[in-house]
């Protein structure tokens, strides 16, 4: 089972959400972060597969935001964090710490969009977003099986939520 987390999220106050070029609202880096910074921890509320199933088919719940942080364990963010308007990138610069923080891949410059690799954050395979980050190795589509892609394992390293870790690793050591 995973951590318990806190109830709400926090978020760097050198962080700011602005209207974004990748999709409607984005969060900023108000001033230059250096590498491994932390900028946001996760809170909200741990949740079977069963009960997030429902929550997407309820037309009462609005958007969810959600993050896979066991088998078949979801952490669903409190409604109206500004964690929620965090963008996809396929060139992110923030990655996972543990199943709840964020820290920046590298130094972001002042006035930069803070994005993640939505897929180091769902196993659910089906799950698919159209990619609009724009990047020259953007995928096109994201999904939940892509933490099963080679070269996003070499990318990202251990820097994936542990249930994907923990997936990656299971992979390997089945390999021949």
């Amino acid at each position: 089972m995973a951590t318990v987390p806190e109830p709400d999220c926090w978020l760097s106050s050198e962080m700011e959400p602005r209207a974004s070029d990748i999709e409607g609202w984005g969060l900023f880096a108000r001033v230059e972060l250096p590498a491994d910074a932390l900028v946001a921890r996760l809170g909200g509320r741990l949740v079977a597969d069963d009960e997030l199933r429902a929550l997407f088919a309820d037309p009462a719940t609005g958007y969810v935001d959600t993050v896979s942080v066991g088998d078949g364990v979801n952490l669903v963010l409190p409604p109206g964090s500004p964690l929620h308007w965090g963008n996809h990138s396929c060139e992110p610069n923030l990655w996972w710490e543990d199943p709840y923080a964020l820290r920046t891949r590298h130094a972001v410059p002042a006035g930069a969009e803070l994005t993640l690799d939505y897929g180091t954050v769902t196993d659910d395979a089906g799950y698919e977003l159209a990619c609009r980050c724009g990047t020259a190795s953007c995928r096109g589509t994201v999904t939940g099986t892509d933490w099963r892609r080679p070269e996003l394992r070499a990318v990202y390293g251990d820097h994936w939520v542990p249930v994907l870790r923990e997936r990656i690793a299971a992979a390997a050591r089945s390999r021949p």
